[in-house]
């Protein structure tokens, strides 16, 4: 396991059949990577998150352009879209009559409100904790994948698409398959990454040590000092996509709140 966790890396290119096709994922893979992702920890067992499972090249087409005009989610034989879910909370409740008057009265529990931001966090923990776990499924399985934290953009066409109610939001998707080639890991920055007892602000001298660790594994492309940070501050912190996130967000979390 710690293995697979050292060695795991995102997977953008997918390995191709004769007839230029992404190579399917097998019904056995699909059945023990959606398995793993069950057995993720969930608060109270109440597993608020679904899952939607998209195999149709069609869906994946349109989804990669809503997702930032990506071409490797259309080049993926499968995509899974983890949904933080309260709405199938709400029809339970429901069901079962806890909205009835009558319960109200004999329990003395509050009538029927909308999932509240403490809900979602909850719900976003079970979410992306399976996700997770169907990570690490495929790669013990021989497959890649690779996180598409851009299944937030574009809220209202995302929404339409996966036929999404109120009191939910697609926190994440993951675009699963036999990769192209082998890929190699990539190390990850760990400077100013554990604090100890309590969280503490870092000095001067601990973000030129980030800076230098950071640099250095962007090398070659990083050849003047912090051109790593320059990077990220230009590419993503600035970007129109993350403007179009932050305004999708605002609508996912209306939309939760059933507003």
């Amino acid at each position: 396991m710690l293995d697979i966790l050292e060695h795991r890396s995102s997977t953008r290119a997918f390995a191709r059949d004769d007839d230029d096709r992404p190579v399917a994922v097998t019904d056995e893979q699909r059945a023990a990577i959606l398995h793993a992702a069950s057995r993720a920890p969930s608060a109270g067992a109440m597993m608020m998150y679904s899952i939607v499972s998209i195999r149709e090249q069609a869906t994946l087409d349109r989804l990669a352009d809503l997702c930032d005009h990506q071409p490797m989610i259309a080049k993926a034989p499968w995509a899974l879209i983890f949904v933080v879910d309260y709405a199938k909370w709400i029809d339970l409740f429901e069901h079962v009559g806890c909205f009835e008057p009558e319960f109200v009265e004999r329990t003395g529990k509050s009538p029927r409100r909308a999932p509240g931001l403490g809900d979602f966090a909850i719900a976003a923990q079970d979410a992306v904790i399976a996700a997770q776990n169907a990570v690490v499924a495929a790669e013990a399985l021989g497959l890649g994948s690779c996180y598409i934290g851009d299944i937030v953009e574009n809220a209202e066409e995302v929404a339409e698409l996966l036929d999404l109610p109120p009191y939910t939001m697609p926190l994440s998707m993951l675009i699963i398959g036999t990769p192209r080639k082998e890929r190699p890991a990539i190390a990850h920055p760990v400077v100013n990454l554990v604090h100890e007892e309590r969280y503490r602000r870092a000095d001067a001298a601990t973000m030129d040590a980030q800076v230098a660790e950071m640099d250095a594994m962007f090398r070659p492309h990083a050849r003047e000092v912090g051109e790593r940070v320059v990077d990220i501050y230009t590419r993503k912190h600035a970007s129109p996509f993350m403007a179009e996130m932050s305004r999708s967000m605002e609508w996912w979390f209306k939309n939760w709140l059933g507003k």
